[in-house]
């Protein structure tokens, strides 16, 4: 049977095989940006070094956005959170409810 996670992976393995996926799919992506644009400009060519700078640049960036829209997230439930606990300290202090 043939798995992802086998039962003796060591953790270098199962490490290498995340890297391996985050370098295929940076490579992809790259690759797929570079035609894009040898579309748009035809008859120019890209050094083959620049498909994987410009995928693990993009990967980073979705990362950082990703984390920018988590953060907010994170501080907005914590603001819900104090909210709801003032007032329930609230409704505690005037024994309202």
């Amino acid at each position: 049977m043939n798995s992802l996670f086998v039962q003796n992976a060591t953790l270098s393995d199962i490490l290498q095989t995340i890297l391996t996926f985050i370098y295929f799919l940076a490579h992809q992506i790259g690759l797929g940006i570079v035609k894009v644009i040898q579309s748009i400009f035809t008859g120019r060519t890209f050094p083959i070094s620049i498909i994987d700078s410009l995928g693990f640049l993009i990967i980073l960036t979705l990362f950082i956005f990703l984390i920018g829209i988590s953060k907010r997230i994170a501080w907005i439930i914590v603001g819900v959170g104090w909210i709801l606990l003032f007032i329930g300290i609230l409704l505690i202090i005037f024994k309202i409810g």
